[in-house]
C-alpha cells in the first residue's frame, strides 16, 4: 500500500481536488496520477499560512486553453459568455443550451450564488464541489458528462421559467442517457466505484428536481450494486464517503418515513473525526437511523409476541442517540466560520432531535404522549428558527426532520405558520416543497379525523405522492 508522499506536500491535482496524495518516493508520480494518466507535478506556490479572507478567496481551477470559435449568426442565450460551456473542444457534443447550462454553474457572486452550493453546508466546501463538478464534465466517460448536464438542466429550469420546454428536454434527454449507463455499469476498480458513485448522486440530484422522480429508488439501486465493496469504501477519503453518505441519507430517510429496512448500516464512527460536505457532523447518526428503520419495519409488519423485545432495544437505540455528541476536528473553529460552527452544530442537533421525536413516536401512537412529542418538536423548529436568523440558510439535508416536528404542530394559525415558514426551510427544490406539503397535510387531516395511530402505520394515511426530499 503506497504510503503519503515524503515531501509532505501534495501534487498540484491532489491538491486541487483536496485528496491525499500518496507516492511511493518523492520523484515517483502519485498513486491518482498514474492511475489516471496525468502529469503528477508540485509547481504551485507555497500560500502563507492562516486562514484567507473570506472576499480574497478563488476558484482555483482552470480549464485548457483553447480556440473559441461562435457563429455570429446563431442566437445564443443571454447572457452567454466565453465561461465554462463554452470550450469547442471539450465540449464540442454540447449545444448552445447546455453550454449555457454549464455556465450559469460557475456563478460566484452572492448576489447571484451558484446553484450547485445549495447541497452544501457551508460555503468552505465551495470550492472542492464546483472542482468535482468541473472534473465529472471533463472526463472521457460520456455518463458523468451526461448526468452533469441533466442536472444543470434542470438547476437552470428550476431557477428560470423561460423556454421551459426546451430546458426540460434537454435535460430529460441526458438523464436518460446517464440512467441507462447507471443501469449497465460494471464495477471493476477504485476508479469505477468513484464514478458509479458520482452518477448516482447526480440523477437523485435530477430526479429531486422532476415531479415523480425517484430518488430513493436510483438510491436503493447504486447501494445494492456496491455493497460488496464496503468495506473498500469505508476506508476511502473524504470526497467519495461524502458521496455514499449521500446515498445513505436518501434512502434512509424515505426508509424511516416508510418504515423500511435501507440497504446498508454505514458505521459512521469508524469513519473518524471528519466534517462531510452534506452530513456535517451528522453522519454518525445514521447507523442509529438504520436501526430505528429496523425496529420500525418490525413493528409495521407485526411484532407478535416479540413486541417486548423491540420496545427494549427502542430504548437501547433512545439511550445511544440521546447521549450522542457530534465530534468536531481540533482545527474546527479556524476551519469554519462563525456561521458554518452554528450551521453545522444545528444540523446535528435537529437530526438528534428528529430521531428521539421517530422513536417516541413508535413507542406511542399520535394522540397519546403529545406533551412530550412536543416539546421535541418545538426544539427542532427553534433550531431552525435559530440557524436561519443567524445564517441567512436553511440547513441542508434536514427536511424529514422538520416534517417530522410539524407532524406534531396543532391549531389553525400554528399549522398555517409551519406551512408558511416551510418555504425558507425546504429549500431544495419546488418538488421537495411539494412532497413536503403533500404528507404533512395528510397526517394533519388523519389527526383532525381523530386517528391514533403509531409511526410505523402512518403509509395507510400518506398520500401516493408524498414522500420527502432533503
Amino acid at each position: 500500500m503506497p504510503t503519503s508522499c515524503p515531501t509532505k506536500r501534495a501534487c498540484d491535482q491532489c491538491h486541487t481536488l483536496k485528496e491525499k496524495c500518496r507516492r511511493t518516493s518523492s520523484t515517483a508520480s502519485c498513486q491518482r496520477c498514474s492511475r489516471l494518466g496525468q502529469s503528477c507535478q508540485t509547481t504551485r506556490t507555497t500560500a502563507k499560512a492562516g486562514r484567507k479572507p473570506r472576499g480574497t478567496r478563488k476558484l482555483s481551477y482552470t480549464l485548457p486553453q483553447f480556440t473559441n470559435h461562435l457563429d455570429p449568426s446563431t442566437q445564443y442565450p443571454i447572457p452567454y459568455n466565453a465561461g465554462l460551456g463554452s470550450n469547442s473542444v471539450i465540449f464540442a457534443d454540447l449545444d448552445q443550451w447546455e453550454r449555457h447550462f454549464l455556465n450559469l454553474m460557475k456563478k460566484e457572486n452572492t448576489n447571484h450564488p451558484s446553484p450547485l452550493d445549495k447541497f452544501l453546508v457551508g460555503p468552505s466546501f465551495h470550492e472542492s464541489h464546483h472542482i468535482s463538478f468541473i472534473q465529472n464534465l471533463i472526463q472521457p466517460t460520456p455518463e458523468l458528462k451526461n448526468a452533469s448536464v441533466a442536472c444543470a438542466a434542470v438547476l437552470f429550469g428550476e431557477q428560470s421559467t423561460e423556454k421551459s420546454n426546451t430546458v426540460s428536454a434537454i435535460g430529460h434527454k441526458r438523464a436518460a442517457l446517464a440512467v441507462s449507463s447507471l443501469r449497465s455499469f460494471q464495477l471493476r476498480d477504485e476508479s469505477d466505484l468513484t464514478t458509479i458513485l458520482v452518477l448516482s448522486v447526480a440523477m437523485i440530484t435530477f430526479a429531486m428536481h422532476v415531479e415523480n422522480g425517484q430518488h430513493h429508488l436510483i438510491a436503493h439501486y447504486t447501494l445494492s450494486l456496491i455493497k460488496s465493496q464496503a468495506q473498500d469504501l469505508i476506508d476511502f477519503e473524504s470526497p467519495v464517503m461524502d458521496l455514499l453518505m449521500c446515498l445513505v441519507c436518501t434512502e434512509t430517510f424515505e426508509c424511516l418515513l416508510k418504515c423500511k429496512l435501507p440497504t446498508w448500516r454505514v458505521d459512521g464512527y469508524r469513519r473518524g473525526v471528519t466534517v462531510d460536505r452534506y452530513l456535517g457532523l451528522s453522519y454518525p447518526l445514521f447507523c442509529h437511523f438504520y436501526d430505528i428503520c429496523e425496529m420500525g419495519t418490525l413493528l409495521r409488519c407485526g411484532p407478535g409476541e416479540n413486541r417486548s423485545e423491540i420496545m427494549v432495544r427502542l430504548n437501547e437505540i433512545h439511550a445511544a442517540v440521546d447521549q450522542w455528541h457530534p465530534s468536531t476536528p481540533v482545527d474546527f473553529l479556524e476551519r469554519f466560520t462563525q456561521a458554518e460552527v452554528v450551521a453545522l452544530l444545528a444540523q446535528a442537533k435537529i437530526l438528534q432531535l428528529a430521531a428521539l421525536l421517530i422513536i417516541h413516536r413508535l413507542r406511542f401512537p399520535f394522540g397519546q404522549r403529545d406533551s412530550e412529542a412536543q416539546i421535541l418538536s418545538q426544539s427542532i423548529i427553534y433550531q431552525f428558527h435559530s440557524v436561519i436568523q443567524l445564517t441567512g440558510r436553511s440547513v441542508p439535508c434536514t427536511a424529514l426532520a422538520y416534517l417530522t416536528a410539524c407532524f406534531e404542530v396543532a391549531g389553525e394559525e400554528s399549522r398555517e405558520c409551519a406551512l408558511t415558514r416551510s418555504s425558507e426551510i425546504i429549500t431544495f427544490s419546488k418538488q421537495a416543497q411539494i412532497k413536503f406539503e403533500s404528507s404533512l397535510t395528510s397526517i394533519w387531516k388523519a389527526r383532525d379525523s381523530g386517528n391514533q395511530f403509531y409511526w410505523f402505520e402512518m403509509g395507510k394515511y400518506l398520500s401516493k405522492s408524498a414522500g420527502i426530499c432533503k
